[in-house]
């Protein structure tokens, strides 16, 4: 498996040059087609309604959406404006949510950007991300905001991959496997708890280590040590900057779409705190 093709979510944020700048590394080192994905709700929203001026309040509102989108549509081309790959420039159609869903089965690997707990719209992206893991059908690849890369070369020499024996985080390590093969240090962390570990269906890390090496990928083999309370997702963290990985992969565990928190505790933490870019599958 190869990547081929990349789509990175661009809006007017400050985050988005963290993003283009991964995104460009990984197209050029793949010769992959890059896809800038503009997505846009296409319903009022529902404040409209609610107040008397709300429809003239719309209507000054439209413009700011506009140069919104023109700040993005700059941003990404100013980020291929020197590209060797291909381009490609999609707008969503839909809500942000659904735009995501829809146009991302077009491409092997998205990337988003981390939510900002700072900022108002903090749960709107944060929801906006957790369908993208949770329900495009593709590994996504998290950028927080941090360094960026050196667009001519690929990002991730040391790579931490997150192992628990389950369906998900082998097919994490699936979805990794183009960007493992590029890496120099590639550490396979055992994160199964100490109540979990005689459960027959999970897979142990050594079986990780064995695939990888199949694949011509050599690993080394971090055991966590975890006590009864520990944080799994903070340990997960802090073995990763002990690492100094340029790049986390773990698999994702939701806990049901109907509920208000769709992503299960310890992919919430990694998703909410991790300061270096993340590779999730689900």
């Amino acid at each position: 498996m190869d990547i081929s093709a990349i789509m990175v979510h661009v809006d007017a944020s400050q985050s988005v040059e963290a993003r283009l700048c991964h995104a460009v590394a990984l197209a050029g080192s793949f010769n992959a087609t890059l896809i800038g994905l503009l997505s846009l709700s296409a319903d009022e929203p529902a404040w409209v309604y609610r107040t008397a001026d709300g429809r003239r309040e719309r209507q000054a509102y439209e413009p700011d959406l506009g140069a919104a989108c023109e700040t993005a549509r700059e941003a990404f081309d100013i980020a291929t404006e020197a590209a060797t790959f291909a381009v490609d420039w999609r707008v969503g159609e839909g809500a942000p949510t659904d735009a995501i869903q829809c146009e991302g089965r077009l491409a092997d690997l998205l990337i988003v950007g981390q939510p900002n707990r700072s900022n108002t719209d903090s749960e709107v992206a944060r929801h906006f991300v957790e369908t993208a893991i949770l329900s495009s059908g593709r590994p996504v690849l998290v950028i927080p905001q941090g360094p960026l890369p050196y667009a001519s070369t690929f990002p991730y020499g040391s790579i931490v991959v997150a192992w628990n024996g389950t369906r998900e985080s082998a097919r994490a390590l699936h979805d990794a496997l183009p960007l493992l093969k590029r890496a120099t240090q590639v550490d396979v962390v055992s994160c199964i708890p100490p109540h979990a570990r005689r459960k027959a269906e999970l897979s142990p890390p050594a079986y990780a280590a064995n695939w990888l090496a199949r694949h011509g990928v050599h690993a080394s083999m971090v055991e966590m040590v975890l006590e009864r309370s520990a944080d799994i997702g903070e340990s997960l963290l802090a073995i990763a900057g002990q690492r100094r990985a340029d790049l986390l992969v773990c698999g994702a565990y939701g806990r049901g779409l109907l509920r208000e928190e769709l992503l299960g505790g310890v992919t919430d933490t990694v998703l909410r705190h991790a300061t270096i870019p993340t590779l999730f599958s689900y």
